[in-house]
């Protein structure tokens, strides 16, 4: 009754439309009831079972109504919810912007591709006409397929009309005749060539108010490059045969090739603003290369009508199998495989069962290792035209948890081989694991349903709450929910090489020195889960555990000073600190009780491996009581890597009123005046001694952004010839921290490279504008005198000089066309000018050319700056100049179609302030 009731719905949502006076009785239980002749009651039941599997959706309107997800999903795009309050309500939803469901058609969307979207994104909405676009890659991983989804997009978001043409044409079809390709691409007037008998239109102007997608464009030759970067220049072309006829066309362009760029002409290839490097399948990872699999199976079951079981042994070879012809070749061979098998299918059977028999002989010759030497697995996987390999989800989870571990592995290599920063490689791990923990979020198993899954999800909330009392963790419903998950698929140790055992242990002691509040956490949930659950974590585990409270809310991760009590007697230290923090509501002091005989050995132990599990860089306050604790801190403060704060004849008043400066945030070096004020005890502070590393802070008042890609710029100038840690900081924190920031306590901080100074008291700064004009040179000599002989200084001068060039600093921060933005500031610098009745000095200039290119990013990609100091101040004080700097840069606004807003004309004020200051003073 069920399948029956699924069918009649699948029928009847296949009339249904939200014109205006469509009849829904079709769509309501008592009509329902009334088809299948069963009471109410029944057919009400059913279909509230449908919709809670998701087959069915529910709208609660005077009567309540069904439909078909998947019939209404093929006309409006992907349903997220199963039940509406309303017809309008559930019309509001699916007539909004379906852009974003495009992309998820794809594959590894989240993943492989991420990347890959973004740029064809930025390529389609880019202003007027978006931007020439190439796909890199060898054959059969998808480029196709992916022009098809730019198509799509381009239509959903509105940047070209509905039934605006595409066309697709393979430039190696006529690449033996560039005559012929020619013409196909611009046309040709009659007579040009021998069998011209009448004028023919080309690809180019078909396609007009479309898009043109030309496969294997390095078989053009060089004559069809360059009447190609003719016309993505100037938008016209001529026809073959035609020399008076300019023409005409708008088309938005698409290129694909399986070749480096070293084969095309130059000229070309800087026409072509955005590369997309799409990965083979064996780049892509086992995770989504099983996902393929699954796909090109239940693709076939739909198509040849039955359902397909498929051998397990059968899906492991295809698993290891290392396909040359990638994407492409794998469907082809799971395709020639099903149909082996469909021709074999007796009548009497209700589906096609697919063996090792059954795949093409090819795979056997190219690869006879995998028959030999692999893992026998019994069973078989059930592939329908409308369900999912359930049976399988736990071995695939397995599966992605083991690719994630592989991938952060990767990622660690790039930081140890210092491809990557180390702001870079947490970046890209925690987006690794945070997609991994959604997908077994995803999959996780009804609780009600799962018993071992239920108390992995009672056992790890109270586990949380546990840390909540003792260690003041802060958590969220989501973070139970994700380690529960997470626990509940991981439960044996990945079988790594040697050389993975090595980088694992690296990247463990990476996690350990530089995250070690994190680390800590994990280390009290690893000793409590193992306890509870019965189960044994790995090394992997608490990576990957570590590097997810990096980035989950897990709210104990702040910078506040730490404080430790320390006294004699066997629960003298435990217990003032119980008091306190029961009496300030939060747990600001660990304890250590000593007994009476304990030596001082004993004591710098212990205080040892605490600041060891401690992250201490904000700074250690340490209160004692009597005997040899107080000359404990001879024997600890080479070890700090902060201030420490050392007070002896500690008091439960002393330790409330020390908890109460910190719960407010205040640093060691602001509680000790009213600490004086408040008792006498014996204080002394003591500051890091131990070597620092020597640092270069990167900042731009713009955003970490902007500073992140100048770090880069600077450390591939430096990088093997100096020692020095290059590191992007935030500006507004080093303008109202200053030395109070970490890079500041944790370095030794040579000099602070940006777009606009700090001011912080001690610290050199170097002005990007100085470096890019070449008046930085005698400070780089300066400030790197201290730690290096003049002949590698000379060398790094000359890197930086090659390096931050003003086209090669805009190139590295922006995607735009780099020689047409300089152009079009220089034009709306010069308008300023002659506004203002003055010239702009070089650095002005300079800091113009990278702040506006930046900008016009910006707002291209609508997230442009919004705050400002003072912002209703700014606008009600400076009418005049805002109004003058908006008219000197409005050949931008113009050109760009974007619009500056009040807080980016701000931040030109800043950099021409004194200008502007000037000027009015001559008015």
């Amino acid at each position: 009754m069920k399948n029956e009731m699924v069918r009649y719905m699948e029928v009847a949502t296949s009339d249904f439309s939200f014109k205006k006076g469509v009849r829904l009785e079709a769509y309501q239980t008592e009509v329902i009831a009334g088809h299948f002749d069963i009471d109410r009651t029944r057919a009400s039941r059913i279909l509230n079972d449908l919709t809670k599997e998701h087959i069915l959706i529910k709208i609660n309107t005077r009567p309540v109504c069904f439909f078909h997800r998947e019939t209404l999903e093929k006309q409006y795009g992907q349903i997220k919810k199963s039940i509406y309050e309303s017809l309008d309500a559930f019309e509001k939803e699916i007539s909004s912007d379906k852009s974003e469901e495009i992309f998820k058609r794809l594959i590894g969307y989240e993943k492989s591709l991420k990347e890959p979207i973004e740029q064809v994104k930025t390529a389609v909405l880019y202003p007027d006409n978006g931007l020439p676009l190439l796909f890199l890659g060898p054959t059969g991983v998808g480029k196709t397929f992916l022009a098809r989804i730019l198509y799509d997009y381009s239509r959903a978001k509105k940047v070209i009309e509905d039934h605006a043409p595409f066309y697709v044409f393979n430039c190696a079809q006529y690449a033996n005749n560039p005559e012929l390709l020619s013409s196909y691409l611009f046309g040709h007037a009659k007579g040009a060539f021998t069998g011209a008998l009448k004028d023919q239109i080309g690809l180019i102007e078909q396609a007009h108010n479309g898009i043109l997608f030309l496969d294997e464009v390095h078989r053009l030759n060089k004559e069809g490059q360059e009447k190609l970067f003719t016309f993505m220049d100037q938008g016209i072309f001529t026809r073959l045969g035609e020399t008076s006829v300019v023409r005409k066309s708008k088309v938005r362009l698409v290129f694909a090739t399986t070749e480096s760029l070293s084969v095309f002409l130059d000229t070309f290839i800087r026409r072509i603003p955005i590369t997309v490097n799409v990965p083979s399948l064996d780049e892509r990872g086992q995770d989504e290369k099983n996902q393929f699999i699954h796909h090109f199976f239940m693709e076939e079951s739909k198509l040849l009508g039955f359902p397909i079981e498929v051998t397990n042994k059968t899906l492991d070879i295809l698993n290891k199998y290392h396909y040359t012809g990638n994407i492409g070749e794998c469907k082809n061979m799971i395709k020639y495989a099903c149909g082996f098998a469909y021709s074999k299918k007796s009548s009497t059977t209700d589906k096609i069962h697919v063996t090792l028999k059954d795949l093409p002989k090819d795979i056997y010759k190219k690869s006879p290792q995998l028959f030999n030497h692999y893992a026998a697995r019994e069973g078989s996987i059930l592939f329908s035209p409308d369900s999912k390999p359930f049976n399988y989800v736990h071995e695939m989870k397995i599966s992605l948890i083991e690719q994630t571990f592989q991938n952060c592995l990767n990622y660690y290599q790039k930081f140890a081989n210092q491809i990557w920063n180390e702001s870079v490689l947490i970046d890209k791990c925690t987006d690794e694991i945070t997609a991994m923990m959604d997908k077994l979020i995803f999959e996780r198993p009804n609780e009600s349903k799962n018993l071992m899954m239920e108390f992995t999800l009672s056992t790890v909330q109270d586990i949380f709450r546990y840390l909540e009392v003792n260690y003041n963790v802060k958590y969220d419903g989501n973070s139970v929910y994700t380690l529960s998950s997470y626990l509940f698929f991981k439960s044996i140790p990945f079988q790594l090489t040697k050389q993975e055992q090595h980088i694992s242990e690296l990247m463990l002691q990476f996690i350990k020195e530089y995250y070690k509040t994190e680390h800590s956490i994990v280390t009290k949930l690893m000793f409590i889960i193992e306890k509870r659950l019965d189960i044994n974590l790995y090394m992997e585990d608490i990576i990957l555990m570590t590097l997810f409270f990096c980035k989950a809310k897990i709210k104990n991760f702040n910078n506040r000073v730490k404080a430790m009590i320390v006294a004699h007697g066997y629960a003298t230290a435990s217990s003032i600190a119980n008091v306190c923090n029961r009496l300030l509501g939060i747990n600001v002091f660990d304890s250590i009780d000593m007994p009476v005989d304990a030596t001082v050995r004993d004591i710098t132990k212990k205080m040892l491996q605490y600041m060891e599990e401690q992250d201490t860089t904000s700074g250690l306050v340490v209160l004692v009581d009597m005997g040899s604790l107080s000359l404990i801190h001879e024997h600890i403060k080479d070890a700090i890597d902060g201030p420490l704060l050392f007070i002896d004849q500690v008091s439960t008043p002393v330790a409330l009123e020390i908890g109460n400066h910190l719960i407010q945030g205040k640093s060691v070096e602001e509680i000790i005046s009213p600490i004086k004020e408040f008792v006498q005890p014996n204080i002394n502070l003591y500051y890091p001694t131990k070597g620092r590393e020597y640092a270069i802070i990167t900042s731009c008042f713009t955003g970490i952004g902007t500073a992140t890609q100048i770090q880069e710029l600077l450390s591939e100038s430096i990088e093997d010839l100096l020692e020095i840690k290059v590191v992007a900081h935030d500006y507004d924190r080093l303008r109202k921290y200053g030395k109070a920031e970490a890079p500041l306590r944790i370095y030794d901080v040579l000099a602070i490279v940006g777009t606009a100074n700090p001011e912080i008291e001690g610290i050199n700064f170097i002005s990007l504008q100085d470096i890019i004009s070449g008046e930085g040179e005698d400070d780089v000599f300066r400030i790197f005198g201290k730690i290096a002989d003049a002949e590698t200084i000379r060398q790094v001068n000359d890197r930086i000089i090659m390096n931050f060039s003003l086209s090669r600093v805009i190139d590295s921060l922006t995607i735009l066309d780099t020689e047409k933005i300089i152009r079009k500031v220089e034009v709306g610098i010069i308008q300023l000018e002659k506004l203002m009745g003055q010239k702009l000095p070089n650095d002005k200039k300079i800091a113009l050319f990278v702040h506006v290119s930046c900008m016009i990013e910006r707002l291209i990609r609508k997230a442009p700056i919004t705050e400002y100091p003072n912002m209703s101040e700014f606008e009600s004080n400076h009418t005049d100049e805002i109004l003058l700097i908006k008219n000197a840069f409005s050949v931008l606004e113009e050109n760009y179609s974007v619009k500056m807003t009040l807080a980016e004309i701000g931040y030109i004020f800043n950099i021409i302030q004194s200008n502007l200051l000037e000027r009015k003073k001559l008015i």
